[in-house]
């Protein structure tokens, strides 16, 4: 297949693998991820370890039209030549740091005891010190303890480094609340693709601590499954309302960012998006009232059966 070929067809997911499984051609999309505007043949061959020009010429022609697009300029990375950069520089296919059990200066939500974190798996793990938590870690990270676990928060492994613990949290707290205002959005924060909703009610749910019957301690969960790419998103109900402005409205008013906060309000947040009450009106067709409190104030949300908030009342 010839480059203008490449340009105008989509790789399947074996050719664009076999396509990238050569260090090589790494090299190249790295040092053009590293250049600040397009690159000349000889300008690109000087800044890659290959001693061949007929071999990188090669391996260069591979990449042309999927990763690499081609101008009169030079060569330069197309989107999905950043995406591989992307992935390779944060870590996630070639480091696996571990962040043993720490406390840190940050309360629960739910008890306001001490917590500690973890990292592991590309993900910062979350306990209480006290109360029993929400529900139980994600089943990729078997070797988790279950008592005390608060959640987790998704963090690349280049955000470790160079962080303590407590900024290891931090970090992590903006990066998955980021994820969450997309998929909250509809939207994949992985691929864009448009996600399919739904939501499972416990018909049995124990509102003290962490029902026994679901595991959880509220009883409407939401779920996000991306048809398009393996990302999926499974939670208590308020993911799905993290990016309705009224509710970030209710948060901003009273000096609570919900995607950065201070240090010190990051539990504040966490407390106004967490220790809500439900009301399940409905389950076919669906429909339920989510109230938040924050201090003596109170924001109720009604939401309708496609998962939108029909209604708003303070």
């Amino acid at each position: 297949m010839t480059a203008a070929d490449r340009e105008r067809s989509t790789p399947s997911p074996d050719e664009a693998f076999a396509t990238l499984g050569n260090e090589t051609r790494l090299n190249i999309l790295q040092a053009l991820g590293a250049a600040d505007g397009p690159l000349a043949f000889s300008a690109l061959f000087d800044r890659v370890d290959v001693d061949d020009s007929g071999r990188f010429n090669y391996h260069l022609g591979e990449l042309v039209g999927h990763f690499v697009g081609k101008t009169d300029a030079g060569y330069e990375l197309r989107q999905a030549g950043r995406r591989v950069v992307e992935a390779v520089l944060s870590g996630a296919v070639t480091d696996a740091p571990v962040v043993e059990r720490t406390r840190i200066d940050q309360r629960c939500h739910y008890c306001g005891a001490p917590i500690e974190v973890s990292y592991r798996q590309d993900r910062v793990l979350k306990y209480c010190t006290d109360c029993p938590g929400r529900d139980h870690p994600p089943t990729s990270v078997s070797d988790a303890p279950a008592e005390g676990y608060l959640g987790s928060l998704p963090l690349p492994p280049a955000g470790v480094h160079g962080r303590t613990a407590a900024e290891v949290y931090e970090a992590a707290w903006t990066w998955a609340n980021l994820e969450f205002l997309s998929e909250a959005s509809g939207v994949c924060s992985r691929c864009s693709a448009a996600l399919d909703e739904s939501v499972t009610v416990c018909e049995d749910h124990a509102a003290a601590d962490v029902c026994a019957a679901c595991g959880n301690r509220h009883a409407v969960q939401f779920h996000a499954d991306c048809p398009n790419c393996i990302n999926d998103l499974h939670g208590p109900f308020v993911l799905k309302l993290v990016a309705n402005t009224a509710l970030l409205a209710f948060l901003t008013e009273r000096g609570l960012d919900p995607v950065a906060p201070a240090r010190a309000s990051i539990a504040a947040v966490d407390r106004v998006h967490m220790t809500y009450e439900e009301e399940v009106r409905s389950t076919a067709p669906f429909e339920a009232c989510f109230t938040f409190s924050a201090g003596d104030d109170t924001l109720s949300l009604t939401v309708g059966d496609d998962l939108q908030v029909v209604d708003v009342s303070r």
